[in-house]
């Protein structure tokens, strides 16, 4: 055994759950004012017609932003993680520095492949040459995105999850939020004022980071593990949420009018309140899966997915029905216009309740050495979803793009929660019933 190899627990404590989820959920809870002020500034400064003009771009933006990482960032939280238990923190360096630089290179080649294909875009696909120059700056704003990313994703391996949800959810929009509160908005001052926070969200990200690290136990250089295709296998997971959460906007901008897709954006910030939590439980609970697959440890592994399950439920029911109830008044908020999106968020919310039930599945089977199975179920939901989303978003505007977000959870939820059943032997909906059966049957006794 080397002098950076001891036993897991004897190297690095994992902060307790409790603990870990507190911090975590607490960060997104800021994510809250943070993120929707961004989103009710564009909405309240722009109206529902530019408004859709910025989802377009910013849209195709989210979408090029997953190409500059392809799960390079997870891939980190999860070898990072693995590097700790085992108390290799050279190795967890090593796998930082490279992640790091691979998503820089990998950033700006997806950054400036949106740039270049800009003018085809506007022109030709959406019919709208205006958005050419915010497409350009949305290319620009590819890079600081990816590089924050990539940092909260080493982060959260460090189980550093407070400062990794700081950067994955809220810095940026609330830099964005301080700047353009003082200040004017069109669509392409909107793109610049991203440009600026997510630079600065960037820079302080990276400078956590590298405070951060462990040291090395030895000045040799250790080897880094393989990223790229672990990556792209957790990626896939990402993938469907990417498309979900971006693919309506320019799909709309095709068939239907900017103000469909600004009325369509908000439903889908407002049922996105669900999905933060997901997220955040999520981050919370993926390093404690690698580790203890590291150790092989299946109770842990059970306790783990029930806890962040029965959370995930616990907290999201009843913002789930005042969203449901509220759904008019509450859009009528972001200005006129907006509320025509009622229908739409609440079938929305529908397929958040859907990918609530398999919560931390996919994040259960990436974490423990399954995630080439998890990857068949995310593209065969790919290649349902696109389809279904261009054929509905046709018949229907935007209650049809809504629908087939439903019909995209199901595939990728329902898959999710089989593989696990298959490959681990349970599913955190059955681990949670588990649990509370023995918390009765102990209470009973």
């Amino acid at each position: 055994m080397t002098a950076e190899a001891p036993i897991a627990a004897e190297s690095v404590a994992a902060p307790s759950i409790w603990r870990s989820a507190i911090s975590t959920i607490g960060s997104r809870a800021i994510d809250i004012p943070s993120r929707y002020g961004f989103h009710i500034l564009v909405a309240w400064k722009l109206g529902v017609v530019d408004a859709g003009a910025f989802y377009i771009a910013f849209s195709l933006l989210t979408m090029a932003a997953g190409l500059g990482r392809l799960g390079i960032d997870r891939a980190m939280t999860r070898d990072v993680a693995r590097a700790l238990a085992l108390g290799r923190h050279g190795e967890a360096r090593s796998t930082i520095r490279h992640g790091m630089l691979m998503i820089a290179g990998l950033s700006l080649a997806a950054g400036l492949l949106l740039a270049v294909l800009a003018p085809f875009l506007a022109e030709h696909l959406f019919g709208s040459p205006r958005l050419e120059r915010s497409l350009i700056l949305a290319g620009v704003a590819i890079v600081p995105l990816c590089l924050s990313a990539g940092a909260a994703g080493a982060l959260a391996g460090l189980h550093r999850l407070a400062v990794s949800q700081m950067i994955y959810s809220w810095l940026w929009p609330a830099l964005f939020c301080v700047m353009a509160i003082f200040l004017p908005l069109s669509v392409e001052r909107a793109m610049i004022l991203l440009i600026a926070s997510t630079g600065l969200a960037a820079l302080l990200s990276i400078l956590l980071l590298f405070r951060m690290i462990p040291a090395a136990a030895t000045a040799i250089p250790a080897a880094s593990p393989p990223l790229l295709a672990l990556g792209w296998s957790l990626f896939t997971t990402e993938i469907v949420q990417l498309l979900l959460a971006g693919l309506p906007g320019p799909v709309l901008g095709i068939f239907a009018d900017e103000a469909t897709v600004g009325a369509y954006a908000m439903a889908w910030r407002l049922a996105l309140v669900l999905n933060l939590l997901v997220v955040a439980v999520a981050a919370m609970v993926s390093p404690r899966f690698a580790d203890c697959a590291a150790r092989e440890d299946s109770i842990g592994l059970r306790r783990n997915a029930a806890f962040s399950l029965g959370l995930v439920l616990g907290m999201g029911v009843g913002p789930l029905a005042v969203l449901a109830i509220g759904a008019p008044w509450l859009l009528g908020l972001f200005g006129p216009g907006f509320a025509s999106g009622a229908t739409e968020l609440r079938l929305l919310l529908l397929g958040q309740a859907v990918l609530m039930l398999s919560a931390t599945a996919p994040e259960l089977l990436g974490m423990t050495g399954h995630e080439r199975a998890m990857r068949h179920v995310n593209l065969a939901a790919i290649l349902f979803y696109v389809p279904a989303l261009c054929l509905l978003s046709w018949l229907m505007g935007g209650e049809g793009a809504a629908v087939a977000n439903i019909l995209a959870a199901i595939v990728s939820g329902g898959g999710a929660l089989w593989l696990a059943q298959r490959w681990l032997g349970f599913t955190p909906p059955a681990a949670l019933i588990a649990a509370i059966r023995s918390r009765r049957s102990m209470a009973r006794g």
